[in-house]
């Protein structure tokens, strides 16, 4: 790029890193000459389209030459049911990563502090980076986060602290009495962005209701999508939910527009699909379960998880894996990159996935 051009950019851009997606199966098809390709690295739903989304997906296609509605409002109203909450206290946007972009620029101000978890969800670092913020990063604890680390960090400069749970990607969650312990210390000033992406997968009862904290006056942010257990990651739809006045300001600063029209009446299907989710969930920890049994029959260790992935301790290079399971078409996510080296995170995916992902270990290994 010629230095005239970096010159103009706002400093922060040279502070950024382009996120690094999984390799998508077209591309290792093409690479090593594969028909069968699975992959198993983005934690997508391995199910086929539920047949109601798709039949409102069809029906939608006639009008694809009008714009979509800018307040996303018949998708809001079936929500704000769903949830109990008032349709004010909810926000759609491209993806919930779109969301967390929102959030950044209506928020963070050049050299505020942010606090995020050590490893945790790139996208967090990018909207604090992003926005020019200092960021301060708390070593988790046995795949957990240290919620007391990230209280010890708090200064009268914080302006935002980013949770995850189930945490991606170590898959553990935070319980209700060390979210409300840790909330009551907050000091109210600072939001606290709930990111709970795989909530629909969480089976412990001990898994906090974050909206009951909202309404109680609590300043959090929670945020969920359709791109996991809804199956909708390629149309790109998340929402957060909170007081109606942040709300409102996150509003100022969204595109409009921001949700297609597709993305609209598929996700208010996918509401209405009831039985497709549960069949989801299901799916779900079967595969779970019997990839426990499989990887401790072989002598893996993993980090037991409420989300739709396992973290797996490989006890060995998990870049070189990674490549070896690629050629045998099979695509997984490396540890490096999210700050477990010797780990892999593998998505559970449907049960001859599952099977396939061992039969592969297991020629590696032998």
């Amino acid at each position: 790029m010629s230095s005239k051009y970096v010159e103009l950019m706002r400093e922060e851009i040279g502070t950024l890193k382009p996120y690094i997606p999984g390799k998508p199966i077209e591309e290792v098809q093409e690479e090593y000459g594969l028909e069968r390709v699975i992959k198993l690295a983005s934690n997508e739903n391995p199910l086929p389209l539920s047949e109601k989304v798709r039949e409102a997906i069809e029906k939608e296609l006639a009008d694809l030459n009008r714009y979509p509605d800018s307040d996303s409002r018949l998708l809001k109203e079936a929500l704000a049911r769903k949830l109990a909450i008032s349709e004010d206290m909810l926000l759609f946007g491209n993806g919930s990563d779109g969301l967390l972009k929102v959030i950044g620029e209506t928020f963070i101000n050049k050299g505020d502090e942010v606090i995020v978890s050590d490893p945790t969800f790139v996208e967090y670092i990018f909207v604090a980076n992003l926005m020019g913020a200092e960021l301060k990063s708390v070593k988790m604890k046995d795949y957990h986060q240290d919620l007391e680390g990230i209280l010890a960090e708090i200064t009268d400069k914080t302006k935002m602290i980013f949770l995850t749970s189930p945490h991606n990607p170590a898959g553990t969650i935070i319980r209700e009495g060390e979210l409300k312990e840790f909330l009551d210390r907050v000091p109210e000033n600072i939001l606290v962005v709930v990111d709970e992406a795989y909530y629909e997968y969480v089976q412990d009862e001990d898994y906090p209701d974050i909206i009951q904290y909202i309404k109680q006056g609590y300043p959090v942010i929670g945020l969920r999508t359709f791109s996991k257990a809804y199956g909708l990651a390629g149309l790109r739809l998340g929402y957060l939910f909170a007081d109606p006045a942040i709300v409102a300001l996150l509003a100022k600063a969204l595109d409009p527009f921001n949700v297609n029209r597709l993305a609209q009446a598929a996700a208010l299907a996918a509401l209405e699909d009831e039985e497709f989710l549960e069949r989801t969930i299901k799916l779900n920890e079967e595969g779970k379960e019997f990839l426990y049994r499989e990887l401790e029959s072989r002598g893996y260790g993993y980090v037991p998880t409420e989300a739709n992935f396992i973290l797996i301790n490989v006890r060995t290079d998990a870049l070189k894996l990674f490549d070896e399971l690629l050629k045998m078409g099979v695509i997984i996510r490396p540890g490096d990159p999210l700050g477990y080296p010797e780990h892999i995170r593998l998505t559970i995916g449907t049960m001859e996935e599952n099977k396939i992902f061992l039969d592969c270990i297991d020629k590696i290994k032998g």
